[in-house]
């Protein structure tokens, strides 16, 4: 016989598909409604740093893509619950850090760590984010409407000197669900004058026929894309 159907997975579906139709009745742009989806889900950020493929993506940013980059400071957007600044400072101790994410739940979780490591409640469409070396995404552009992904790549292009993304890309530039989308992320920076020094199916897949991540690293036209 198939195994009985969790019901807490069944409660967190039917609480997201609530959130997800309340919202859809606000008045806002898709990028307003998309950033009212992720703020409201009150558990999003429980399930992220026990996972064993999250994990190995985090590390292999951290033990792989970072070495290669002449970084000394990271913002990540949409942090969640800081599992990779987490991983990240472990192995970079000196580097200045800072996570956002428009889930007031996911911060609190993210700074009851005690790392040191900035966090802040912060909405990534309305850009106050300074200067860094480098910024990272992961699975968060890839939950942004078109308009959106491009004016965030913009702002992004304009504050680092790279770029590491790990997005849903299955080969075709489309919407896949609910504030789900496929997209080229390795387009989507050239046409803000990135160089791509990687683009490659990501580490850590967790579901090769629905959700394919790729991972993007990309170097500001001016910066060499590898200095050490």
């Amino acid at each position: 016989m198939p195994d009985a159907p969790n019901p807490h997975a069944l409660r967190a579906r039917a609480r997201r598909a609530l959130i997800f139709a309340t919202g859809r009745l606000r008045r806002g742009t898709e990028a307003d409604k998309a950033t009212d989806y992720w703020s409201r889900l009150p558990d999003y950020h429980l399930s992220n740093d026990q996972d064993p493929q999250a994990i190995e993506r985090s590390e292999w940013v951290a033990k792989e893509v970072l070495p290669t980059l002449d970084v000394s400071s990271l913002l990540e957007v949409g942090t969640n619950s800081g599992r990779n600044l987490g991983i990240i400072k472990a192995a970079h101790p000196r580097m200045r850090l800072r996570g956002i994410d428009v889930n007031p739940r996911a911060i609190e979780f993210a700074r009851s760590k005690g790392l040191d490591v900035e966090f802040e409640m912060a909405d990534a469409n309305r850009w106050e984010e300074g200067s860094w070396d480098c910024v990272l995404t992961m699975s968060v552009l890839d939950h942004i409407p078109n308009d959106a992904a491009e004016q965030l790549a913009g702002n992004i292009a304009r504050s680092a000197k790279y770029v590491i993304a790990v997005e849903l890309w299955d080969g075709a530039d489309r919407t896949t669900g609910a504030y789900k989308y496929s997209r080229d992320t390795s387009a989507l920076f050239s046409r803000h004058g990135f160089r791509t020094v990687r683009w490659a199916q990501a580490p850590g897949q967790y579901d090769t026929d629905r959700s394919l991540l790729w991972a993007y690293v990309g170097a500001r036209g001016d910066v060499p894309s590898a200095s050490r």
